[in-house]
């Protein structure tokens, strides 16, 4: 009797309902968020996350990661204001920089009826580089090989088993299997519009 060595191969395609995720409240205001995704080194240093967040009241304000570096990207929602101060306006499908240890997110009081969302990637420079990246997905797409996760605003994106419709999200393994990387898992999309992190 001969005995065999199981190697685990790369993990799965992970689909994650962004409504279905748990939540927290804010530091302050109206609103909560919601981790989607990210690494974390052995023992236990971030190296990116990316978080949901959703503003329900005129403000709201989320406490970041330390020693991180912060893109935003407006995903729906009325356009809010960006930090203390004169604010930076961010709307929707646009994707601006940010430092500091807290985010400050104001919107007009007038649209306090729909939620505004934006997603938050952070990443410690030292471990990590990711960036948020805008793209309109049809048919079989060459994708960059260190895409880590396919966030859906519209349509339908599919890979490695799973498929993803509008508001979830596909988390990519860190090992996409075969030697083209991401192009192993046969992604397919349907007139999406997605939001990636790429890096």
């Amino acid at each position: 009797m001969t005995s065999a060595t199981f190697v685990p191969g790369p993990a799965p395609t992970r689909l994650t309902r962004l409504r279905d995720l748990p939540r927290r409240g804010l530091v302050a205001g109206g609103g909560h968020v919601r981790e989607i995704c990210g690494h974390w080194g052995a023992g236990g240093e971030l190296h990116w996350m990316l978080q949901l967040v959703e503003l329900r009241r005129p403000e709201g304000v989320l406490h970041l990661p330390p020693d991180a570096a912060h893109t935003l990207a407006g995903i729906g929602g009325p356009q809010v204001g960006v930090g203390p101060g004169a604010a930076v306006g961010l709307r929707k499908e646009r994707v601006l920089h940010y430092a500091g240890a807290f985010l400050e997110l104001r919107r007009p009081q007038l649209r306090a009826a729909e939620l505004s969302r934006v997603l938050v990637l952070s990443s410690v420079p030292a471990r990590a580089t990711p960036a948020l990246v805008f793209s309109d997905l049809h048919g079989a797409p060459v994708l960059p090989d260190d895409v880590r996760a396919i966030v859906v605003r519209s349509g339908r994106v599919s890979a490695g088993g799973s498929t993803a419709t509008a508001m979830e999200a596909l988390v990519l393994p860190d090992e996409a299997p075969g030697e083209g990387g991401v192009s192993g898992l046969g992604v397919v999309a349907d007139d999406a519009r997605v939001l990636m992190v790429v890096g």
